[in-house]
């Protein structure tokens, strides 16, 4: 924006996006171009200043600031009547447009069409609740919104606070035992954990009871670099150390396991009632009482009014079994 012997001159402003001057134009108050565009509709400073619910010293003073600003006496009264100069004429040639956009951008709400759209949403989630919602959202994606992607990401526990206020992550599905400070926090569903074993490997009773429980070896699902995994949940609750040898974090490489060899697969029982079967297992209860794991759904706040993301978490809702 540049300025002529102290007159801002709004004819020379570059209007692309990438040319304005955010520090020279807040110098000009944006409230006279509504003044301009009030007066130039009723031809009359009393209307105008009613139309903006302003007095009419104040739209008197507007008037006087829009004519040094433009150089240009704008309006000119001819007896009772106030006729627009060629100068405000090609204005609010100009200007008007703009102001209708500006009006219509701000009262749009965003809208999200999933049938149309195409995005990639990024799930945070590990093995276990993968296996259990993401089969379902794919289905769902595939018959009514087949441009929208999903993005599984394993994440450990510790990494996903920083993940989403990075915004590298869209959601995260887990079970997250701190505070989670800033971040949004839904309780999805509540899991049980179940055994899983081949019965022509290891010759348990159904329910299994818990002498042949801790008897037996154990293999698990575990994200970490130890034997701990999911389990170190629901060992808290044992009445003693189980024999763990084999982990994967993947939990149908566990079933897979378990099915060819003579171990006890422990795993959450969503998990186990679809896939169990498949793999030629018997399903028991576990031998003592475990507290159900609560999973949740956590996000960003930044996200609350994205009608994309309240979608993906209402479908995300919508999946758990």
């Amino acid at each position: 924006m540049h300025h002529q012997h102290g007159r801002l001159r709004l004819d020379l402003i570059d209007t692309s996006m990438q040319a304005i001057n955010h520090f020279n134009l807040r110098t000009f108050d944006l409230n006279l171009l509504l003044a301009f565009d009030a007066l130039m509709q009723e031809l009359s400073v009393t209307r105008a200043a009613a139309r903006l619910k302003i007095r009419q010293p104040a739209m008197s003073h507007a008037l006087a600031n829009l004519r040094t600003l433009f150089d240009d006496a704008l309006f000119i009264r001819t007896g009772h009547v106030m006729q627009a100069t060629a100068r405000a004429k090609a204005l609010h040639a100009a200007l008007h447009p703009l102001l209708l956009q500006m009006q219509e951008a701000l009262a749009a709400k965003a809208r999200f069409d999933p049938a149309s759209e195409t995005r990639t949403f990024r799930l945070g989630i590990n093995g276990q609740a993968e296996a259990i919602i993401v089969p379902a959202l794919v289905a769902h994606l595939g018959q009514h919104a087949p441009g929208i992607r999903i993005q599984s990401i394993p994440i450990a526990e510790q990494a996903f606070h920083v993940l989403l206020n990075d915004d590298r992550i869209d959601l995260m599905i887990a079970h997250a035992s701190d505070d989670l400070g800033w971040l949004r926090r839904e309780k999805l569903y509540r899991e049980q954990y179940v055994c899983c074993f081949n019965p022509s490997l290891l010759a348990c009773s159904t329910p299994i009871t818990a002498d042949e429980y801790f008897a037996a070896v154990h293999g698990l699902v575990s994200a970490d670099m130890d034997l701990s995994g999911f389990l170190a949940y629901m060992l808290r609750h044992a009445a003693a150390q189980l024999q763990v040898t084999h982990s994967s974090h993947n939990v149908m490489t566990l079933l897979a396991m378990a099915a060819q060899s003579p171990l006890i697969a422990s795993l959450h029982g969503r998990v186990a009632a679809r896939h169990a079967a498949a793999f030629g297992l018997a399903i028991s209860p576990l031998p003592f009482d475990v507290d159900d794991l609560e999973v949740d759904m956590i996000w960003h706040p930044r996200s609350d009014n994205d009608p994309a993301l309240d979608w993906f978490r209402a479908l995300v809702r919508s999946c758990v079994p």
